[in-house]
Formats: structure tokens, sequence, C-alpha cells
């Protein structure tokens, strides 16, 4: 009688175990299809991408994606995604990630003109590498778009500018932006005291005087004797192409907040922000 009991009670043994043993499996599978499943694919928007070793910008580097890449993520967290980088696990910056992968239309040529300066951006994204600017006004040929940004060259090179800048017919310039526009020609070209060449050298008021020489504007050669030049603004109401006295120095606005100006003997022309970097006496305008 014990022997039939025990046997008999063998098979329900075995059956829990076995029972345990599925349950266990299914958990297995069932986590590593949650894990599979929770992952998801993105596409880098900017010319490239650092890859973190966590979640901060000052992280080491594990390497870097580049545009239109597809990126295996897991998860977000604040403003950073977890990646799968070559079996590594990494963080990138979420804003430049796309649901959609970025796709450029080119079509044949055709004319825009700039409604106000824009950036030149080596990849259609606020985020890309600047490799220059286009100023009010300016002409330019485009190639396509790519959301909202159209394709133009730079040196050869296919590039983009946001399209709300541009337009579809010529933008008048105030004198006083062509003045601005003008004088950034000259940007990095050296500062000479006593000069007044714009490619050769020339010190602050002899740059001033130079640039609005060439729209026919006479000013005197000193930066104090040119306080009295044109006439006076309030700081208030400055406009680019005016000129910015200081004490001891002489620049133009800008626009922005910014001037450009023959700095230094070490910096040479160069752009300022702010436009009161130091104690200003005056503001004066030239251009009328």
């Amino acid at each position: 009688m014990e022997q039939r009991l025990v046997i008999r009670k063998i098979p329900i043994r075995i059956l829990s175990f076995v029972l345990c043993f599925m349950m266990m499996v299914g958990v297995v599978f069932t986590a590593q299809e949650q894990e599979v499943s929770a992952s998801y694919i993105r596409y880098v928007t900017v010319d490239f991408l650092n890859i973190r070793k966590s979640a901060s910008a000052s992280s080491s580097i594990l390497g870097k994606y580049s545009w239109k890449d597809a990126v295996t993520c897991t998860e977000t967290s604040g403003s950073w995604t977890k990646v799968s980088f070559e079996g590594k696990k990494g963080y990138v910056k979420t804003k430049y990630l796309s649901k959609t992968k970025p796709k450029v239309n080119y079509t044949d040529s055709y004319t825009r003109y700039v409604k106000s300066r824009v950036n030149i951006r080596k990849t259609p994204s606020s985020g890309s590498t600047s490799v220059g600017s286009y100023s009010q006004g300016t002409k330019i040929t485009c190639y396509g778009t790519s959301g909202s940004w159209t394709v133009v060259k730079k040196s050869g090179y296919y590039r983009f500018v946001t399209t709300k800048y541009l337009s579809k017919t010529k933008v008048t310039v105030s004198k006083g932006q062509q003045v601005v526009n003008y004088a950034k020609k000259f940007l990095g070209n050296p500062y000479v005291y006593g000069g007044t060449s714009l490619t050769k050298g020339a010190d602050c008021s002899g740059f001033t005087q130079s640039i609005y020489k060439h729209f026919g504007y006479k000013i005197p050669r000193s930066s104090s004797a040119q306080r009295s030049a044109g006439t006076k603004v309030s700081w208030s109401n400055k406009k680019a192409g005016d000129l910015i006295c200081y004490y001891g120095h002489v620049a133009i606005y800008m626009g922005n907040n910014k001037v450009i100006h023959a700095s230094s003997k070490k910096t040479g022309i160069k752009t300022t922000s702010p436009a009161n970097y130091r104690e200003v006496a005056c503001v004066r305008r030239i251009v009328k």
C-alpha cells in the first residue's frame, strides 16, 4: 500500500517541477521579447553626433554618428537617448534625432533673395555646423528643399539655409545695411596704426573713414573728430550703419548689438558684441 502511494506522488512532483521550469523559461523569453520590442530606430539630423559614455556633455566620447545614420535607441531620459553602439551602451542628445530619415528633394536651379541674414549649414538642422552666411538682399541660387530647409551651394558642396529667410522677390536693403555688408568683406584684415587701407591695413578711424568713403560720405580722419560727423542719434535709436564713437575708438554698428571695427594689431578687423563693450561717447548717423 505504501509503495502505491509513493508511486502516485512521484508524477505530481515531476509535474510541479516541469511547470515551474516552463514558467521560468516563459519569463526569460518574455523579458527578451520586451527588450527587443522596446528598441526603436531614429535618424541623425546633424552632420555628426557624439556618442557619450554617460548622459553628460562632459562624458568621454565612444564614437560618432553621421547625418542620416540609423540609430538603435532603447530609452530616453531627460534630454538624452540611450543607444546601442558597436555592442556598447551610449548616449546621444535627443534633439538631434528624428523619427523620419532626412530626405533632400533636388530640383532644377532657381533664384531666391535673402530677407535677413541667414547661416549656411552643412546639413538641414539648426544644430549643424555653420559654414558661412548670406547677408540681407543677397541673390542666391537654390537647388531643392529638405523639409523647412533650402538647398544651396557653398564652395562646390550642397549646403542648407532656412527657407523662411528667403523671398521670391528682390529684397530692398537699407543704405545702412549696405554699409555693414561692405564692411564685413574686410573681416580678418590687418590693423595698422595710421593706415586707411581696407586690405593692407587700417586703424579704427581709418577703417570707418574708408568704409563711408566707398558710399560717397566724407568724415574726419581721427576718432575724436569723427564724434562730430553726421547727425547725433540716441543709443536707443541706433541703426545698422551708424558710427559708434567710444572714447579713443570708433566702430560701425551692425545691428543685433554688434559692431565691426579695426580693433587692434592682435585681432585686426573683427566684430564685437555687445556694442557697448566699452564706454560709448555718442552715436552718429552718417548714412541717410
